[in-house]
């Protein structure tokens, strides 16, 4: 049990750098958005993605971490954007809102991105610009 209890204190002293240590993406960070003409925030972090279980008194631990996004729709929730697939300048991704794929191409001399949302089978335009959400 002592054994335990300091592999999950020398653990718990280490384990927040792996989130840092992940390389930066273009759309990391705050945006604020326009989505169909409507005022929207989104935002891109690295956050920690630790685990631990226990069996008995035995506990491992696997350290890690992991990209999470989040949109809001003007005065709206929080909603997760999940399946995130980046390719050079450009960005797809789930918001899980309605279950719809999402594009956006980013332009990094505007550091605007400008792409589409999708609902009900139909595109509307989603722009976005980095630093202001």
């Amino acid at each position: 049990m002592k054994r335990t209890l300091m592999t999950l204190a020398v653990f718990s002293l280490t384990s927040a750098s792996y989130a840092s240590q992940v390389a930066g993406a273009w759309y990391f960070g705050r945006w604020s958005c326009v989505i169909d003409g409507r005022a929207a925030q989104m935002v891109w972090e690295v956050v920690d993605d630790s685990r631990t279980s226990c069996n008995g008194d035995t506990c491992s631990t696997s350290s890690g971490a992991a990209i999470r996004g989040w949109f809001k729709d003007g005065n709206g929730p929080w909603v997760k954007l999940t399946d995130r697939s980046a390719v050079g300048p450009d960005l797809r991704f789930t918001y899980t809102g309605d279950n719809t794929r999402w594009f956006l191409r980013y332009n990094r001399d505007t550091r605007v991105a400008n792409g589409n949302t999708v609902w009900r089978g139909n595109a509307y335009p989603l722009n976005c610009v980095q630093g202001r959400g």
